[in-house]
Formats: C-alpha cells, sequence, structure tokens
C-alpha cells in the first residue's frame, strides 16, 4: 500500500480523506469505529461516511454482526478489482460520448443537406466550456423579445459566467433551475441577483436542460451520459424542435415554484431539528441527545449529518453557528 502513489488512488475515487481512512484501517484490520475516528482526528459521523464509502468501492465493508464494527478488504483484491470497475466506467463512458457526438454530427449533416435549410442555418455544434459559454453569451445578446430557459442542477447550462444577469429593455427572461439537495449560499446570491435585473426565477423538477431564444432557436446541452458533465452546445432552428422544446419548458415552468416560495420552504427547520441543534450546542453527545429526544443514536447521527450539509457547515461547531445565524435554535446562543 505504501508504493501506491496518491495519484492513483485519486484516479480509482479515493480521495486523500479516504485513503488515510483506508491505510489506518490496513493498520487495525478490524476495529470499531469510535476506534477509527480516534485514529483520523475525526468525529465518529465522518469515520462512518468514510467508510460507507469505502465499502461502495469494495475496500471495507461493515461486520453483519455489529454495525460499529469495520473490516478493511485486502488491497490486493480491493484494489485491483477497484480499478478494473474505473476502467470498464471510463471505456463505456468514452464509448457513449463518442456515440452522442457522432448522432449530434449526423443530424447536423442531415440538416445541412434538407433544401429548407440551404438558404438558413438550421443547426450547428460547439464544444468545450469557452466556446459553450460564448455561444450562450451571443445567443442571449441577440435576443428580441424573450429569453427563456431551463437548467438542471446536474448539466448546468446556465451559470454565472455564462449568464451574469439580465437587464435589456424590452426583453422577457423566465428561468427555471433544478432543485438543490442542499442550500448553495453563492448560488443562491447569484439567483436573486437576477431576480432583482428583472428575471422570472422559479425552482423545480428540471429533466433537462435548454435555453430558448425568442421562441425561433434553441440551445441544448451535448452531456457526457454517465457523469452529466456538459461537453457540448447544439443550436437548433428547425421549427419542430423549437416547438417540442417550448412546450416542455412551459409545462416544467407551471410546475415550478417561485425562488421566494422555495427558499422560504428549504430554510424551515422541523421541531425536532430545532431541539437537535439547541443540544448540540449546548454540548449534549449523541447518546444523551439520542435519549433526551427518544430516538437511536444512529438516527441522531444520521440527522446531524443532513443538517451540516443543509447548512454547508463543516464541522458541528460549524453548524451550530449557521443555525444560530439563521434563527434555527429555540434558545439565543447569547443566554446560554
Amino acid at each position: 500500500m505504501d508504493d501506491l502513489e496518491r495519484s492513483r488512488l485519486a484516479g480509482l475515487g479515493v480521495d486523500h480523506e479516504l485513503e488515510s481512512a483506508y491505510r489506518g484501517l490496513l493498520r487495525k484490520p478490524t476495529c470499531s469505529m469510535p476506534e477509527l475516528a480516534t485514529q483520523l482526528e475525526v468525529d465518529v459521523e465522518t469515520a462512518d461516511r468514510m467508510v460507507a464509502r469505502l465499502s461502495e468501492l469494495g475496500l471495507a465493508r461493515f461486520d453483519t454482526h455489529s454495525a460499529d464494527v469495520v473490516h478493511v478488504v485486502d488491497p490486493n483484491v480491493g484494489l485491483p478489482a477497484l480499478a478494473a470497475r474505473v476502467d470498464a466506467e471510463l471505456a463505456q463512458r468514452r464509448e457513449e460520448l463518442e456515440q452522442g457526438r457522432r448522432a449530434i454530427a449526423d443530424l447536423v449533416t442531415g440538416l445541412s443537406q434538407s433544401p429548407r435549410s440551404r438558404n438558413v442555418q438550421v443547426a450547428d455544434v460547439c464544444w468545450g466550456a469557452h466556446d459553450i459559454k460564448a455561444r450562450t453569451r451571443q445567443l442571449t445578446a441577440a435576443a428580441s423579445s424573450e429569453v427563456v430557459a431551463m437548467s438542471t442542477s446536474s448539466a448546468v447550462l446556465l451559470d454565472g459566467s455564462a449568464l451574469p444577469g439580465w437587464s435589456a429593455d424590452g426583453v422577457y427572461c423566465r428561468l427555471v433551475f433544478g432543485e438543490e439537495r442542499t442550500l448553495d449560499p453563492v448560488r443562491n446570491r447569484w439567483l436573486h441577483s437576477l431576480a432583482e435585473q428583472g428575471a422570472e426565477i422559479r425552482i423545480g423538477q428540471v429533466p433537462t436542460s435548454a435555453l430558448i431564444i425568442d421562441s425561433a432557436t434553441v440551445a441544448l446541452p451535448v452531456c457526457d451520459t454517465a457523469s452529466g458533465q456538459t461537453v457540448g452546445l447544439a443550436t437548433l432552428r428547425l421549427p419542430s424542435a423549437v416547438t417540442a422544446v417550448v412546450e416542455l419548458f412551459e409545462r416544467v415552468w407551471a410546475a415550478a415554484s417561485p425562488l421566494a416560495e422555495t427558499y422560504a420552504r428549504e430554510g424551515a427547520v422541523t421541531s425536532r431539528e430545532r431541539h437537535l441543534l439547541d443540544l448540540l450546542v449546548a454540548g449534549a453527545t449523541d447518546q444523551s441527545a439520542a435519549y433526551r429526544l427518544g430516538i437511536s443514536v444512529r438516527t441522531v447521527r444520521r440527522m446531524v449529518a443532513e443538517l451540516m450539509n443543509r447548512l454547508g457547515a463543516r464541522s458541528r461547531f460549524e453548524a451550530g453557528a449557521r443555525a444560530a445565524e439563521r434563527g434555527w435554535l429555540r434558545t439565543p446562543v447569547e443566554s446560554r
């Protein structure tokens, strides 16, 4: 294990923290979760998440009789198997991406050879992040009446650098963004900035990203189907394609919620979560919090992990501070 370079492990999906956890388990092949947490100098919840990820990668497994006991998988067995899986996934991604590129090339070629497209360019494709952003700016700047768009959270077509704001006179702008699992303060500020500049923003279930200009031009992302990463942008002016995307957008728009309502809902906290936060800020252990709330220790740990994710906190102390800032605590911290 000591001869393996970090870069090779990172390529297998094992980051620095996971590698440290794996090395710790190799030093003590069978240990309890608290022991591993102490060895890594992290809390039990963090250690539990690390082991869960190592288990997904086939490098560790939980004991069948005790959920707090962890067994490490021999690196001579686990790492080669993991490398084989990653290699197979990469080969599949490359093949899917190449198939997507060929399909788009065929589409563009067929459209360009159509008699109806001899005088009008009905489709084109650009590749790479720089060209995608440049094309997005070009399309939005050319709008004369309306810009509408929907953007998923996994394959973002519109982002801060591609569409920094909207203030063109006489141009109506409607944007629907996919729901996020956790609140992102940076994204939140950007969305509110767009709204302040005149764009109407909604949050909802978005099946695919799309940009529609004046109900005449549609831009669709070309994505790596395995990772969801946007690698290209196809611009279509074919009336039937534009009509189909516009109809899809209108259905998504009708089902989405206004920005203010969405963030008010996501910012809410349940009575039990508020009580748990109070206990944690007061210094209660997981065991005592579980006793006070009448739930299991494992449930407490799961709730804490979810709250930390929603608050964007890296530690319990930071979670407590952010919860206080949002007014999530039943009793002000200063009065303790």
